[in-house]
């Protein structure tokens, strides 16, 4: 089965469409030269666009003739363009026929395959927390990959798996959170650094109890003063609705003193010197 072009013949196509253009071409560039060097002004407007008028007729008339003989050059393609493409939906339609079945076939052969490997997997011995999800590779559903490579991948898999187990194990800390990462997501190097991230935090949560443990000690260490006595409250501060001296209650704990001064709202502070009272803390004006 072969197409044979009958007509016309390999050196029956056109090679070349012949027309006087060399001396249009001349006859034209002489003429719009004249056009270059015009200097129309708003005395001569009407000539220059009765000019343009006609410079634009003589291009319309190029271009009509230019389309004219494209579709007498392109009348014969196009049938046989036409002809051709009947030929090939007559061939496209078995193709299609074809190709459903084969898609049939190979997705059957594919789902069969798919079940073989599903029925293989809790043979190799993984990891309880491992399913066939985490390891899968598509490849395997290849009519070119054998049930003995797929089941030597999986084994290679389930050794890799057990040894990056290993190593989690014998992390000196959080090695317990690693592994749920790891769990997760098969990947060594992320359960690894969020091990080492849960260190860190550990560290710096130890250093700050240590800090704060160590400011505590030196705040015992400083020499205690005597209370001072209570006396009359500041004019101009709280309101003097009451004797704002409280009487601290006897215990064995030694009294201590603190001076400090207080901004805010007279709400705010009439809660604050409602607080020292409720407390049974003794305040007064500091000298």
């Amino acid at each position: 089965m072969e197409l044979k072009i009958l007509s016309p013949q390999e050196g029956g196509f056109v090679k070349e469409i012949r027309w006087n253009n060399e001396e249009l071409k001349a006859e034209i560039a002489e003429k719009m030269q004249e056009y270059k060097s015009l200097a129309f002004t708003e005395d001569t407007i009407k000539e220059a666009k009765a000019d343009r008028a006609k410079l634009n007729k003589l291009r319309t008339a190029f271009e009509d003739e230019r389309k004219r003989i494209k579709k007498l050059c392109m009348a014969p393609y196009d049938a046989f363009e036409k002809q051709v493409k009947e030929l090939i939906a007559l061939i496209d339609e078995p193709i299609r026929l074809i190709d459903g079945q084969i898609k049939e076939v190979e997705e059957k052969r594919r789902n069969d395959k798919r079940r073989e490997i599903e029925a293989l997997f809790p043979s190799i011995g993984f990891q309880p927390f491992v399913t066939l999800d985490m390891v899968w590779d598509d490849k395997w559903l290849n009519a070119t990959v054998s049930m003995a490579k797929i089941e030597e991948q999986m084994k290679s898999q389930m050794y890799k798996i057990g040894n990056e187990v290993h190593t989690i194990r014998e992390l000196p800390e959080f090695s317990f959170e690693a592994m749920e990462t790891y769990k997760k997501t098969l990947d060594l190097a992320k359960a690894i650094q969020e091990g080492q991230r849960l260190s860190e935090i550990q560290k710096r949560k130890e250093l700050y109890e240590e800090e704060q443990k160590r400011k505590a000690e030196e705040l015992k260490k400083q020499p205690v003063e005597a209370a001072p006595e209570p006396v009359a409250q500041q004019s101009g501060s709280l309101p003097a609705q009451q004797d704002d001296t409280v009487s601290v209650q006897t215990s064995d704990e030694q009294v201590m003193f603190l001076d400090f001064r207080a901004w805010g709202t007279r709400e705010q502070l009439m809660k604050l010197r409602q607080y020292m009272i409720d407390n049974k803390i003794r305040f007064g004006k500091v000298e």
